[in-house]
């Protein structure tokens, strides 16, 4: 099975945590990062608005990937991509 690369910017913190893990990195300041950088701006964004709903007492690891499983399903199927004015997952027809 094929490890991932990991797309980082010059952040100096990356090498060490990665190198620990085991996984592979490549320093990238634009180009391919872009697309995972603006994916993590709205995450920020909509995540800002009620971060006190994930309670840390009643299984917060389950209610958090819950979370983002809906999150990526809102992002890739449903939201209006600003540029395509469609979701980005929809089929061109």
């Amino acid at each position: 099975m094929n490890k991932p690369i990991i797309l980082v910017d010059k952040g100096p913190w990356y090498p060490e945590a990665l190198k620990a893990l085991g996984l592979e990195w490549k320093h990238k300041t634009f180009g391919e990062r872009k697309r995972i950088e603006r994916w993590f701006r709205t995450m920020k964004a909509r995540t800002r608005r009620f971060s006190n709903n994930f309670p840390v007492r009643k299984k917060p690891i389950l209610k958090i990937k819950l979370f983002i499983r809906l999150f990526v399903l809102w992002y890739n199927f449903i939201r209006p991509h600003q540029t395509l004015k469609r979701p980005p997952a929809t089929p061109i027809t």
